[in-house]
This record gives structure tokens, C-alpha cells and sequence, in this order.
């Protein structure tokens, strides 16, 4: 008995050592952050230089409320704030132009773009391998591969319009959220695995609804991995039925590994052309790299370019007519503009389209005032900076959104306000050189010309013959109910409007 209690007491003087040790190393961090960092002289509040919990909090337990939390920092602080430890935030219109968009010195945050993704383009930290792939991919948006997508566009954008007939005709709201979502996944599915691919997934409905299931509590988890990674890794801890009972994502996760791996290992045999052209054989017969461990860089890029691409342009649509809807005058300015066109708008590109003033004008500025702008762009540096008094060591973060320069009052006057007059007189070429939705250079998105194809067509083929209104909600409600977010909570029921077609 006198053995135990020793053993006992043993154990907890060993305790009492490792929780001691432990309080004395938090607390000697935290001084020194707070105290001895080269980055203590920058203005922020003291609990996020002592630790990344302050982001956190916003961030992984209010819902990705962290964007919002670094705006309210600029105003109390000014355009430089320490966010992290380790991270400052700069609201600089002036100084992040030059410096995110033109300085190649620049590499992407390993940890703000952890998302369990590696070898996907979007978290690619390889220099090299991301300008190969970046090409690769940019170069799939333009000729004749580009031109062969074009029926397909057109057909999506059919039978998009076909919703707005079905709704006006038996007076039913239309959920605008689920409904531009969907377009943007059909347009994605084809565009990445063929017209006429009919595997696994292949019901585009079963597809939409799966790609909900997983890719939004995806978004939302990655607030949660960046701080704690271990969590990516009990998912092959767990047994597979286990845990996908608990998160319904990974069961989706695995069925889209399962698909890509069978595709890729049949492509060469495969003699069916439709199946030849499909973006996943064109990035995968470009990269040889994309097939190295289980085809797992093909899987997370096709799960970046759809989960990315649907939400672009399901996000940008539902902006564009929320602020069509709050201002009636100009969706009827937008409505003559396009009855006045000679143009065939159920078959005209974005080339074409972008020739309609007002309609450019529209699409501009509701791309300006979406809130996927407000998520940080977030850069290290392997040269040290000098910020007006505060200098900055090399390799620290330095992050800034979109966002600073879509609502910098210098450059876009009343620019909480949807006005889509600003981009048809005055200086346009500056307004250009500060909207970057898409990011610039050689890091921004590579799809763009889709995002552009898509909302042109969408915007022109819906305004010129249907008119909206809110169904059962006022503007209001709409945007505190957060159906305007990217990636909106799964509690919110979306933009639902009602529709009204305009005499012929």
C-alpha cells in the first residue's frame, strides 16, 4: 500500500512539473509577444498579439466573423493592425495595390491556407509548379477548347431561364440561392468531367445536393483545422461509417476520391471522345505529377475548381439581383438596355455582352459590393518591408481584402452603395485598377473568363425578360439573415423571390 500512494505521489509531483512547465512556457510566450516581438510596436488589441484564440473565437465560433472583427480593427486602430501573433492587416489602398498585386517576391500564408489541401492550386506553395498548372489551367479558358464549351454555357443558361418561366407561370418563389448555385455546378460538372459523363455522381441533382452537404461545413471546418490540425487526421482514425454518420461531408469526400481515382485510371483506355474532353484528362495528361499518391492532387483540384467555381457564381448572381431588386430604377434601366441591344442574347458571349454599357456597368459594380471580397488575401515576403514607421521582418504575413479597395470611400465615393453609373463616366481606368475580385497576376483565379461568361449571360437572359421582387423578406432581413454571404450558414433559406414576366 505505501508502494501506491508513492506511485501516486509520484505521478502527481510529474504532473504538477509538465502543468508548471507548461504555464511557465505559455506565460514567457505571451510576454514576448507581447513585449520583445519585432512586430509589438504595431497598434492592435493585446489578446491578438498574445494568441491566435482571438481569431478563432470570430472565426471557427461565430461563423467566419473574423472579416468583419478586422474591419472594425482598422477603424479603431487605423491601416495597419496586428490581427495574430504572427500576422498584421494592412488597409493601405495605395501601398496593396503595388504591394499584392505586382510584387513577385510575395508567397502565399502556408497556415491561413491550410484547408487540408496540399496540391491543389489554390493552396500551392511551389512557385514553379504553380505557374506550370496556373497556364495549364488559364489556358484551358481560352481557343478552341474554350469555344467548345460555349453550347454547353448556352444550354445551362436555357434552362436557367426555363426556372424563371416555370416560376412566373405558376406564381412560386424562386430561391435564388439554390438556383444560381445549381447552374454553377452543372456548368462546373460538365466543363470538368464532359457533357455526357453518366458514372458515379452523375444525377445532377444528386450532385448539387451532395455538393452542398459537403462543401459548405468544408468551408466552415476549415476555421476550425487551421488551429487545429490534428482534426484532418481522425477521419482515417475513425472507421469510415463512423465517422461519416457524424460528418456527413466525408461521405462525400470519399465517393468524389473513389470517382476521380476509377476516371483517371480508365482514361487511357478510353476510347469515347466526349469523355476525352473534359477539363480533369486535359490537367492530368498536361501534369503526370497529378497522379502520384492515389491521384491525390487530381482530387483536390477538381473538389477546388467546383466547390470554388459553383460558389463564385452562385454568389455573384444572388448579389447582382439582391441589388437589382433594392433599387427598381435600375433594373428598368437595365431592362431597356437590353431590349434596346440588336445583339442575341440567349446565344452572345461575354465579348459580345461586355459591348452592352449598362449591362457592364450592373455586372461590375454587384461584383464590387459581394461579400466574397471580404476574406483576407494573406502574403509572406522573403525581403524585410517598411510600412511608413514600422518595419516588418521578412517571411511575416501581411494581409489585406479585397474589400479595403471596393469600399475605400477615395476611390469609390458612397461605396456602400450599388451605383452602377460610376463605371460609365469620370476616371474608369482607376476604378479598374482597384476592382480585383479575382486577384491579379500570377496567383489570381484562373477561371475567371467563366465566372464573366456566366454572370453576363445570366444577368442579360433573366433581366430581359423577368422582373423580381422579394418574396417574403425586405432587403433587410435578407442581409442580417446572412443569405448573401459566401457560403451562407445552413439555417439560412436563401434569397427567395417572386417573378414576374414582363409583356413582351
Amino acid at each position: 500500500m505505501a508502494q501506491n500512494m508513492l506511485s501516486k505521489a509520484s505521478f502527481v509531483i510529474l504532473a504538477a512539473y509538465v502543468l508548471g512547465f507548461l504555464a511557465i512556457k505559455i506565460i514567457v510566450a505571451v510576454i514576448y509577444r507581447l513585449y520583445f516581438h519585432p512586430l509589438a510596436k504595431v497598434p492592435g488589441p493585446k489578446i491578438a498579439a498574445a494568441t491566435r484564440g482571438y481569431e478563432f473565437w470570430y472565426q471557427g465560433l461565430q461563423h467566419t466573423k473574423f472579416p468583419a472583427k478586422i474591419k472594425e480593427l482598422h477603424k479603431q486602430y487605423g491601416s495597419i493592425v496586428r490581427i495574430s501573433p504572427e500576422e498584421i492587416s494592412l488597409n493601405d489602398s495605395g501601398f496593396n495595390v503595388e504591394y499584392f498585386m505586382h510584387d513577385k517576391k510575395l508567397k502565399k500564408d502556408p497556415w491561413y491556407y491550410y484547408f487540408g489541401f496540399r496540391n491543389a492550386l489554390f493552396v500551392l506553395s511551389n512557385k514553379k509548379k504553380h505557374k506550370e498548372r496556373q497556364t495549364n489551367l488559364a489556358n484551358s479558358f481560352r481557343g478552341s477548347y474554350w469555344k467548345a464549351a460555349y453550347p454547353m454555357m448556352t444550354r445551362e443558361i436555357q434552362i436557367l431561364v426555363g426556372k424563371f418561366e416555370k416560376s412566373a407561370e405558376e406564381k412560386q418563389e424562386l430561391n435564388l440561392s439554390k438556383t444560381f448555385r445549381k447552374t454553377g455546378n452543372e456548368v462546373l460538372r460538365n466543363f470538368l468531367l464532359g457533357e455526357h459523363y453518366d458514372g458515379p455522381n452523375s444525377n445532377s441533382g444528386d450532385f448539387a445536393r451532395q455538393a452542398d452537404t459537403f462543401f459548405h461545413p468544408l468551408f466552415r471546418a476549415a476555421s476550425w483545422t487551421r488551429h487545429f490540425p490534428v482534426l484532418l487526421h481522425l477521419q482515417h482514425l475513425i472507421p469510415s461509417r463512423a465517422f461519416a454518420a457524424v460528418v456527413p461531408m466525408v461521405k462525400y469526400n470519399r465517393e468524389i476520391e473513389q470517382m476521380i481515382r476509377r476516371l483517371i485510371f480508365h482514361h487511357d483506355a478510353s476510347v469515347r471522345l466526349d469523355y476525352k474532353h473534359a477539363l480533369l484528362y486535359k490537367i492530368v495528361d498536361h501534369d503526370p505529377s497529378y497522379r502520384d499518391d492515389k491521384c491525390k492532387a487530381a482530387i483536390e483540384e477538381f473538389m477546388e475548381l467546383l466547390w470554388g467555381g459553383r460558389e463564385v457564381l452562385g454568389h455573384s448572381l444572388s448579389n447582382i439581383c439582391f441589388h437589382l431588386m433594392t433599387n427598381p430604377e435600375t433594373m428598368d434601366k437595365l431592362y431597356a438596355a437590353l431590349k434596346a441591344s440588336d445583339l442575341n442574347l440567349s446565344t452572345g458571349s461575354y465579348a459580345q455582352l461586355r459591348t452592352i454599357p449598362y449591362l457592364w456597368a450592373v455586372c461590375k459594380e454587384g461584383i464590387r459590393l459581394q461579400r466574397g471580397g471580404d476574406f483576407r488575401i494573406s502574403r509572406t515576403n522573403k525581403n524585410d518591408v517598411q510600412y511608413m514607421d514600422f518595419f516588418i521582418p521578412a517571411e511575416t504575413p501581411i494581409s489585406m481584402s479585397p474589400n479595403f479597395f471596393h469600399q475605400d470611400e477615395n476611390i469609390f465615393p458612397e461605396a456602400t452603395k450599388f451605383k452602377p453609373e460610376r463605371w460609365l463616366s469620370g476616371d474608369v481606368e482607376r476604378l479598374e485598377k482597384f476592382w480585383n475580385p479575382f486577384g491579379n497576376g500570377s496567383r489570381s483565379c484562373g477561371g475567371r473568363p467563366m465566372a464573366y461568361e456566366i454572370v453576363f449571360r445570366g444577368v442579360a437572359n433573366v433581366f430581359r425578360d423577368y422582373k423580381m421582387d422579394f418574396s417574403n423578406c425586405d432587403p433587410e432581413y435578407c442581409s442580417e439573415e446572412g443569405m448573401l454571404e459566401v457560403f451562407p450558414q445552413s439555417t439560412t433559406t436563401g434569397l427567395r423571390v417572386s417573378v414576374t414576366k414582363r409583356a413582351a
